[in-house]
């Protein structure tokens, strides 16, 4: 076995996944109103709390300007809410909101049938032996990030 040439088959293995698992995430919200984006900023906030635009953005890596647009969207259908920043006047805190807490939690519970599934085909030391490629890859690629305020182009 060559380690080199097994990383890189994972490596190209990211994107389809990456796109596939978008799909399935957008098939399940389908008639929620909510993006594949939307879903994004509304797991960021559930799991840290209030945040800015901009620390969303950071967040999710990102740019400002999409991040409020998904903002406002999620706004709009009462799943967010703004709230008063301490750290900034200008830049307020967005929270989800009773609502939007709830309605994540559906889009959750629907995911979760799909991962409990996919699950079945691995050992934890598989699923553990993964996240620790995948985290040391990112680690290692760090410094190839862009400033999300002012994302480069791949092209």
């Amino acid at each position: 076995m060559n380690k080199s040439v097994e990383l890189y088959e994972i490596i190209r293995l990211i994107r389809p996944v990456h796109r596939r698992l978008a799909r399935a995430v957008e098939a399940k919200l389908e008639g929620t109103g909510v993006t594949v984006g939307m879903r994004a900023v509304m797991e960021v906030l559930e799991e840290a709390g209030p945040m800015s635009v901009p620390d969303t953005g950071r967040a999710l890596f990102l740019a400002r300007q999409q991040i409020q647009l998904m903002m406002n969207a999620l706004e709009e259908q009462a799943l967010v809410e703004r709230k008063p920043n301490p750290a900034h006047k200008r830049s307020p805190l967005f929270a989800l909101t009773e609502k939007g807490r709830g309605a994540f939690g559906e889009i959750r519970a629907k995911e979760n049938d799909e991962i409990d599934a996919v699950c079945e085909l691995f050992s934890e030391t598989d699923l553990t032996s993964a996240q620790k490629v995948l985290c040391a890859m990112l680690d290692h690629f760090a410094a190839f990030e862009d400033d999300p305020d002012r994302p480069k182009s791949l092209e």
